[in-house]
């Protein structure tokens, strides 16, 4: 850990981050493949070592098809964490790079994603206003967790066309595609805002089984990533 720490010292004082600034929004003639860009701003920081300026900005989501991969890169590219859910063989896989050890954890096909924090089933009440995020009307909701009751706002669409975006997620009950919403990764609370939506032609490799990964149950994949942001 000490060696990942001062490869990734010095790999941040040699990189700047470029994020997308402003929401944006493409049209294709094929609606059912793209991708939506995800800023990520931390509610909580209980990581006592790292700097929230220093920790992933951006979480992507590429779809085709109604298959969905849900990935971040973080520590200027030393850690990749990667959710891919396909829908025909009905597979849902996290894969796990952290410098050149590679892990991954096949789950069962309505399964949250490991490493995304264990958010209890949220009791989900649909609210009455809209704003608008990325060029889409997006509609209100409101989460509770169990046993808490203030209701968390989130907002989402149901005017890009994939099938239960939201299947390897806390949010399944809602039918269309987030775009401001609250996730967990190990001991981060993040909160999402969508900052572009491109509809355009998304390779095939995205959704691929990749080669050469350990395969490890839930718990050891979410131990290794609470070790590296220990």
């Amino acid at each position: 850990m000490l060696h990942f720490r001062k490869k990734y010292l010095l790999i941040g004082l040699t990189t700047l981050f470029f994020l997308p600034q402003g929401c944006k929004k493409t049209s294709y003639s094929h609606e059912k493949q793209g991708e939506v860009i995800y800023a990520i701003t931390y509610v909580e920081n209980d990581l006592e070592k790292f700097s929230t300026d220093l920790l992933p900005k951006k979480l992507t989501v590429y779809f085709k098809n109604d298959n969905t991969v849900m990935t971040i890169d973080g520590f200027f590219g030393l850690f990749n964490i990667s959710n891919i859910i396909n829908v025909k063989k009905k597979t849902n896989i996290t894969y796990l790079n952290v410098l050149d050890k590679k892990f991954y954890y096949e789950g069962k096909f309505d399964e949250p994603a490991a490493g995304f924090g264990k958010i209890p089933k949220l009791t989900v009440k649909q609210g009455d206003h809209t704003k608008e995020i990325c060029g889409y009307i997006a509609k209100e909701a409101f989460v509770i967790l169990p046993g808490k009751t203030v209701p968390i706002p989130i907002y989402y669409t149901t005017d890009i066309p994939i099938k239960d975006p939201n299947r390897a997620t806390p949010y399944k009950d809602i039918d269309g595609v987030l775009l401001e919403f609250y996730l967990n990764l190990s001991k981060l609370k993040m909160k999402l805002t969508a900052t572009g939506v491109y509809f355009k032609d998304v390779d095939d490799k995205y959704f691929a089984s990749r080669k050469g990964y350990i395969k490890v149950s839930r718990q050891q994949l979410e131990d290794i990533l609470n070790k590296l942001m220990e």
